[in-house]
């Protein structure tokens, strides 16, 4: 049987940190994380699997699926807005793209279990860039 987690994407951002100290100490869940980079030493101690990898990676989301029961997904994973403007295509993949990806996951994983997934896309200002 799949183990029941929370998935948080972009794990390795202040968000992500914050969210996983936070988490640690309710352990109602399992934490997997996902995160093109490897997680700090000090806060990959406190999840129960670090997966390194892309949103944008489909094979990747298939085998969290095969994995594990994901009950709530942290979408934390995006590319902020001053390295937007200068790759604005790679962009465009990982925001609305890989954004697509994990809503079509998180759907699929709701299909295979009978329950809805919980989505949680939070975001800061830094996404959008400040005003002129």
């Amino acid at each position: 049987m799949r183990k029941p987690v929370v998935l948080i994407t972009g794990a390795g951002g202040e968000i992500g940190h914050g969210l996983i100290e936070r988490l640690a100490g309710q352990r109602e869940r399992a934490i997997v994380t996902l995160d093109v980079s490897r997680l700090d030493a000090s806060i990959a101690a406190k999840v129960d699997r670090e997966i390194t990898g892309s949103i944008l990676d489909r094979g990747v989301l298939d085998r969290v699926l095969s994995e594990f029961r994901v009950e709530l997904v942290f979408h934390l994973a995006a590319l902020l807005s001053t390295r937007s403007e200068f790759t604005p295509v790679t962009a465009h993949q990982v925001n609305v793209e890989g954004t697509l990806n994990l809503l079509e996951f998180a759907q699929h994983e709701a299909e295979s279990h009978g329950n809805p997934v919980v989505f949680m896309y939070p975001s800061s200002i830094a996404a959008y860039g400040l005003p002129d």
